[in-house]
């Protein structure tokens, strides 16, 4: 079995694959006895929701026992994956909830939630004098566009019932959103970990406005996604993705403190911070996915996040698929029969 770390890169709308690590040759067939099957599988190597499932099936040899030649293909985000989807490059990969508009139009197929998140956060700066929601009127407010920041943003100033009228709103890059705020040229950042960590650590004393955890109702999740094309015609290979998924799943949340390791070491991101991200985050085990799918609850979550992408215009009411239409829980329960 070849195991092929892979790079991705971008020129114009085309994306290629290329072979950057080693290779290690454990046989031409898996343990049945049946040819493995290939599958090119993205992440975001610095996201623990994403290296942290590819490190403990790497350690694990779990794709191997599932019978796939698998190549894995590091990212920085989640829309170059759907862009890498699009262009036949990429079978499956991790997203975030930033980028969950995407499939949400029809530009990928969620085949299982990984997690739903509490690492967003609207912070303001001391000297800003905010206190809550209700406080952001006429501050400045940093935030990227297209992301989370954004979408807690939205949330918190329709809690304080008013609109971006009433603010000044300074779209920035994620990391220009610390620096701006660190250097005092903006009010409140619209933000999410570990780069709120970064905030906390050079303004110790700035004060939480706002975070996910407020918001009970619309939970922010990831998800790994394959490609509309994949669904269509690599059920099997999908199948025996999920059979890797589930098992890595079910071990990163009985033993989190060896996939934060496990990760670090894989992808040089340091361990302090993926933990600070597993620290904000709620994973489910296997079989309350299992559950969730079969009685509509994963539908629903979906579903309501979704519709937060319509209300802050990322999204219009006529592109927002229903949750049915793009999310596949039939693989899930395939794969999990599997395992029996």
């Amino acid at each position: 079995m070849k195991k092929k770390m892979l790079g991705a890169a971008a020129v114009a709308a085309t994306f290629a694959l290329a072979l950057t690590g080693c290779t290690t040759d454990s046989g031409s067939t898996d343990s049945s006895g049946d040819e493995p099957i290939a599958i090119n599988v993205g992440y975001i190597d610095t996201s623990i929701n994403g290296v942290g499932i590819i490190a403990v099936a790497n350690d694990q040899d779990l794709w191997n026992k599932a019978g796939l030649d698998v190549n894995l293909v590091p990212f920085t985000n989640g829309p170059t994956q759907i862009q890498a989807m699009a262009s036949g490059s990429l079978d499956v990969g991790y997203i975030g909830g930033g980028a969950m508009w995407m499939p949400a139009s029809g530009q990928g197929t969620v085949i299982t939630p990984n997690e739903s998140t509490f690492g967003d956060f609207l912070i303001a700066s001391p000297e800003s004098g905010a206190t809550d929601m209700a406080d952001l009127k006429g501050l400045k407010i940093g935030v990227p566009d297209g992301g989370s920041g954004e979408m807690i943003l939205a949330l918190a100033l329709e809690e304080a019932g008013l609109t971006e009228a009433d603010i000044e709103r300074i779209p920035l890059d994620p990391p220009s959103v610390v620096s701006a705020f660190v250097a005092g040229q903006i009010d409140v950042a619209a933000i999410f970990s570990p780069l709120s960590d970064q905030i906390f650590e050079s303004v110790p004393d700035a004060e939480i406005i706002a975070n996910n955890r407020d918001f009970p109702e619309t939970e922010f999740l990831g998800a790994w996604v394959a490609s509309n094309d994949a669904a269509a015609d690599k059920s099997e290979a999908l199948t025996r993705f999920l059979e890797v998924w589930i098992q890595a799943n079910d071990y990163r949340i009985s033993d989190t403190e060896d996939t934060v390791a496990l990760s670090a070491a894989l992808s040089g991101a340091p361990a302090d911070q993926l933990q600070s991200q597993a620290d904000g985050l709620e994973w489910w085990t296997s079989d309350q996915i299992l559950a969730d799918n079969a009685d509509g609850s994963t539908f629903e979550r979906f579903g309501a996040f979704t519709q937060l992408f319509v209300e802050v215009g990322r999204l219009t009411t006529d592109e927002a698929a229903a949750p049915e239409d793009f999310i596949n829980i039939d693989l899930f329960a395939a794969a999990k029969d599997n395992l029996k």
